[in-house]
C-alpha cells in the first residue's frame, strides 16, 4: 500500500496551492502566447518565424515555466510527493493552466483584438510565399500554396462545439502524457526514519 505523504488535514491547503499554481502557469502561458502572436507579425526571417520563435515560446518557455511552478508547488506543500500524488497534482496544475490560458487567449483574439490572429496569419502567408519565390518556385505553385494556407487558417479559426470538444480532448491527452513525465521527474519520497522502520517491524 502506498505510503501517505500528504496528510488528510493538509488536503484543503494542498488543493489551494495546486489551483493557484495552475492559474499562475496559465497566466504566464497566456503572456507567452500573446508575445508570440505579436512577434510573428513582425518576423522578417522565414526561419525565425517557423523555428526560432515557436521553439522559444512553445517549447523552451513552457518547460522552464512548468519546472519553476512545480518546484515551488512541491516546496509549498511539504517538499515530498509519491508518484501518484505528483501525477494527480501536476495533471490538475497543467489542466487548470491550459484552461486559463485557452480562455484568456480566446477572450483576447475574439473580443479584445479580433484582427490580431488574422494579421499574424497574413504575415506568415506572405513571408512563406516570399521565401518560396526566392527559392525559385513557380507562380502557379505559389498560388496553389497560398490557397492551401488560406484554407488551413480558415479551418483553424473555426469555433464550433465540435472543434472546441476536439481541442479539449486532444489537450487532456497531451496534458496527461506530460503529467506522467513530470511526475516521474518531480516525485520525491519522504526518507524512511529509524523510528518508522522500527514501527513497521
Amino acid at each position: 500500500m502506498e505510503k501517505q505523504i500528504i496528510s488528510n488535514d493538509a488536503q484543503p491547503k494542498v488543493y489551494e496551492e495546486i489551483f493557484k499554481s495552475g492559474l499562475i502557469l496559465g497566466l504566464a502561458m497566456f503572456v507567452l502566447g500573446i508575445a508570440l502572436l505579436f512577434l510573428m507579425q513582425t518576423a522578417n526571417s522565414f526561419w525565425t518565424m517557423v523555428i526560432i520563435y515557436p521553439l522559444v515560446f512553445l517549447v523552451v518557455g513552457p518547460i522552464v515555466l512548468s519546472v519553476f511552478v512545480l518546484k515551488n508547488l512541491r516546496k509549498n506543500i511539504g517538499g515530498y510527493w509519491t508518484f501518484k500524488q505528483a501525477l494527480k497534482s501536476i495533471f490538475i496544475v497543467f489542466l487548470v493552466g491550459w484552461l486559463a490560458s485557452f480562455s484568456l487567449n480566446l477572450l483576447y483574439t475574439k473580443v479584445i483584438d479580433p484582427s490580431a490572429t488574422e494579421k499574424m496569419q497574413e504575415h506568415i502567408k506572405d513571408t512563406t510565399l516570399i521565401f518560396m519565390k526566392n527559392q525559385g518556385t513557380e507562380q502557379e505553385k505559389l498560388d496553389e500554396e497560398g490557397k492551401k494556407m488560406d484554407e488551413q487558417f480558415a479551418k483553424q479559426n473555426e469555433l464550433t462545439p465540435q472543434s472546441v470538444f476536439k481541442n479539449i480532448t486532444i489537450a487532456i491527452s497531451i496534458i496527461f502524457v506530460f503529467a506522467l513525465i513530470f511526475a516521474a521527474i518531480f516525485k520525491r519520497e519522504k526518507p524512511l526514519r529509524f523510528e518508522d522502520f522500527n514501527s513497521e517491524i
